[in-house]
Order: C-alpha cells, then structure tokens, then sequence
C-alpha cells in the first residue's frame, strides 16, 4: 500500500484501476468509525436559533409548506427540505421530528466520512491517501457538533461537494455541474468557488473536448435548477423563491468579513474547532503546495488526477477569497474541509514516497487512530442534553396554555418547533440585513408589522434576546413575561388570566 509520487502521474496504471474497482473494506471501516464517533455525541445537543430554523423550516416541508414560504431564509432551499425528510420518516415510523432530523443529519455526515476516503483515494491511488483524509475529517471537531447536533444546512453542502469533486475526478462533467447546484441549492456562495475549480479541472484535464464539457457542466447545474424553478412557479410562489435566494443575499444582507475583527473571528473558530482547527491549517497549506507542485508540472497537470487536484485548490483559494468578503461564523468554513483532508491526505503520499513502505503505512495509522481517539474524547466530552430541558420546558407551558394557543416567534424558532405550532408570519430572523428587507416590503415597515402582530394578538411570543426590538414593544404592553428557557424569553398574552401567568411563572423559571 504505497504512493508511486507525491503527486499523481498523468495517467493510472491499469493494475491500479482494476485494484480499486474491487470492494474496498476501507470505505466501511471509515463509515463505522464515524458511526460510533457520532452515536458517542448523542442526539440531545441544545437546539439553538439557527439549528431551530431549519427543523423548523424541516417540519413545515413535512406539512406541505415548501422551503421559504413558511419563514424568510436565506440560505438554500434544499437545507428546509432535505431536513422535512427526515421529518416525513420519523413520523412514519412514530419517532421525535427532532430526533429523526438530527439522525438523518448524521447518516450524511457518515456518508462524507466515506466520499472523503474515497476521493484521497482515487485522487492519491493510494489506500494510505485515502484513510489520512477521512481520519482529517472525521476528527474536525465542528463537523462533529453538527453531525447529531443539527439539522444544520452546511452538513448537505459538504456531501454535494464531495460527490462533485469525486465526479470532477473521474470528468464526469454533467454529474460534476449537477452536485455542484445541489451545493448551491444548499449554500449559495459555494457556487462561485466550486464552478471555478470545475472549469480549470476541465480546461487542464482534457487536450480536446473542453468546449464539450463546460457545456455538460453548465446543463447538468442547470436540471436541479429549473426543476426548483419551475416548481416554485408552479405553486405561485416565484417571487418568494427569488427574494430569498438571490435578491436578499444580493440587496440586503450585511456581511462580515474575515479581516473586520481576526482576533474574534480566530477565537470564534478556535472555540468551535479546537486542536482540529490545526489539523484544518495544516491541510489547508498542504493542499496549496501540492496544487503549486501540479501547477508548474505541465504533464502531471494534464492528468485527470492532477486537474482534480488543480480544481480543488482553486476551489480553496475561491473560497477563502469569499471568506475576506464574507464569513458569518464558524460553519462558513465547511466548504473548505473537503480541500484540508486532501492536504493531509497529500502528506500522507509524501510519507509513503518518503519511507519504507511499512514505516509509511505505521505512520498513517498511527494518525488514523489518533484522530479518531481524539475524535472520540471531544464527542464524550462535549456531549450536552440541554435539548431535555427545553422539551420538558415546552411540554409543561403548552399544557398550562390553552389548547388553540398561538405563537410568534422574533429569533426564536425552538419553541415552535419543539412545540408543533406554525408561526403566525414568515418573518422570524431580523438580524443581518433582514430587518432592512422586512422595513422595505413590509407595509408601514418594522412599525406597521409590530402593529399588525398587535392586531393577531398571539398566546405566545417568543423572543430570542433580552434586547426587545423597538417595534415589538407597544404590542408587550398587554403581554407579561413569565419564564426564560435556553435560548427565548416567553410573553404571554395577560387575558390568558392570572392563575394561568402565575402556574407559567413557577414552571418557566430562569434555566440559564
């Protein structure tokens, strides 16, 4: 099991490819070791805002409620509808919506343990490859929190860029364009940077036929799209799907850069990632020299492998482009994992060229038990049930409150979903620019939605910060704050009655 080069010659032997068509236990192995690192984690993680919009957004798929019509978002259709799946067979088989999203979450984080193996395999054809990145993934301790902790949009985006990058490999171009808008259906601003590492793949990978496959590439995206296009247009809501997607990103949305604070952003990754945040550097800076050792090899470039390997880091270096432009959080970087397990895989190639091929072999393994040692300590250790208390604070409010009780949510959606109820509007999140769009399609703006809200008069308003917005707070006049769970302040309506407000002030107390 050794590497012939540091990086792939133009062409694989035939031996090679006939040896990696046979069923390789390699791919199992890396699924299970994520199984037992995930089941470790637990399924009872806090639910927090973001994770409760898309459950949120999940169920009312589940409904009938197609994404966007249901809450304002902006990221991907696909992140509401891929969740409502989850949601459709729990309920099918009589499981918690909650819990049958977040497993569902965990089987595509399983499955991009496996891409990842496969693609430092076939990339590198080398086993050794291909276990280095899978470990690399498996041990990114932000991937982990997501992988039972969600549903969370960016899990899917990293699965449809692993099977776009291995279609990239093989210049399976149409397949290639399809994953990549499946990605983008996900997470918009992977667009731009997995489009571009596609079409340098294709540009160096083929001396003929370039033409021919930047058109698969374009018609491939384009299926998934119209599809979602039409569908929309179908059901009349066209105009929501286009707000949404494009034109609140593009007019509205305030984005953070990496360079307006580096220190708090470092610490925010620091906090999300740990030591596998230098797992993450390393590879990052593996990956773009062997992309500048491809690149200044006109031969190797020519190759599929090394087109690939060119694709990936134009990706990377797209991407992190995108992230001096815009970077809201520690999630945003998941696009740029797939690209750090091929750096580690990388190494793993200089090592076997480098070292007798059992020193090779030891020294990967040791790595490959480490991580997931490793990857097992922080999924032990960080395993939380704050979801517990939020149900039971959920399940003893609703049986106090009356039984067609309404609610409203301003930044909170985890009590609607824990609770089963629908929101009285669409609007929810406000932060980051969308306050600006609700002022600018809303009639009377923010003031003139909060009078609106008045005139509804929901049972229940949640709220997801101590700060109470400015429009909000006439209409709390005739509401009483009773209790604070993790993560939202209850107002109920005071005409529920006194005793009521009381029995939810003893059992809604401060949980922080």
């Amino acid at each position: 099991m050794t590497a012939t080069a540091t990086v792939p010659e133009s062409a694989p032997a035939p031996e090679t490819r006939r040896r990696f068509r046979r069923p390789d236990p390699l791919i199992w192995l890396s699924c299970a070791a994520a199984l037992v690192v995930y089941l470790l984690h637990g399924f009872d993680g806090r639910l927090t805002r973001d994770l409760g919009v898309y459950s949120y957004g999940g169920q009312q798929v589940a409904e009938g409620v197609p994404p966007y019509v249901a809450i304002v978002n902006r990221a991907g259709p696909l992140g509401h509808l891929i969740p409502g799946i989850g949601v459709v067979v729990g309920r099918a088989i009589g499981a918690d919506d909650v819990l049958a999203m977040r497993v569902l979450s965990m089987l595509l984080a399983i499955a991009c343990i496996g891409l990842t193996y496969l693609l430092g395999r076939d990339l590198f054809r080398s086993r050794l490859a291909g276990i280095a990145a899978a470990a690399a993934m498996l041990c990114t301790q932000g991937f982990i929190t997501y992988a039972t902790y969600g549903p969370r949009e960016k899990t899917a985006m990293v699965l449809f860029v692993l099977c776009g990058l291995l279609a990239m490999l093989k210049q399976r171009w149409g397949t290639t364009g399809f994953f990549i808008a499946l990605a983008t259906l996900t997470w918009q601003p992977v667009f731009l940077a997995a489009i571009a590492g596609a079409a340098v793949a294709a540009f160096l990978g083929l001396r003929t036929g370039r033409f021919r496959a930047l058109v698969r590439l374009a018609v491939g995206g384009l299926i998934p799209t119209v599809i979602t296009v039409g569908a929309y247009a179908a059901i009349g809501e066209l105009q929501v799907f286009l707000d949404d997607f494009l034109l609140i990103n593009a007019q509205y949305t305030k984005q953070v850069s990496l360079l307006d604070s580096p220190a708090y952003l470092w610490q925010l990754m620091d906090d999300a990632y740990g030591w596998s945040l230098w797992v993450f550097i390393v590879g990052s800076l593996a990956q773009l020299v062997l992309t500048g050792i491809v690149i200044s090899r006109r031969e190797r470039r020519r190759g599929p492998e090394g087109a690939a390997l060119v694709g990936t880091g134009v990706m990377f270096v797209v991407g992190v482009l995108w992230s001096l432009k815009a970077f809201n959080g520690w999630p945003d970087a998941f696009f740029l994992l797939p690209g750090a397990a091929l750096g580690i895989a990388g190494i793993a190639v200089v090592l076997a060229r480098w070292l007798p091929s059992r020193a090779a072999v030891a020294v990967v393994l040791v790595w490959a038990v480490a991580a997931t040692a490793m990857a097992v300590d922080y999924s032990v250790s960080s395993r939380d049930d704050t979801l517990d208390g939020q149900r039971a604070d959920v399940e003893a409010a609703m049986k106090l409150l009356p039984a067609d009780t309404t609610m409203l949510s301003v930044e909170a959606p985890e009590p609607l979903v824990l609770a089963h109820l629908r929101n009285i509007s669409r609007y929810q999140l406000l932060g980051n620019g969308l306050l600006d769009y609700l002022d600018a399609t809303w009639p009377g703006g923010s003031m003139g939605y909060g009078r609106w809200v008045a005139e509804q008069a929901p049972t229940v308003i949640a709220v997801g910060s101590d700060q109470v917005p400015t429009w909000l707070t006439p209409t709390l006049e005739n509401y009483r704050r009773v209790g604070r769970s993790v993560g939202w302040l209850w107002y109920v309506r005071r005409d529920v009655g006194p005793e009521t407000l009381d029995a939810l002030a003893d059992e809604l107390h401060d949980r922080t």
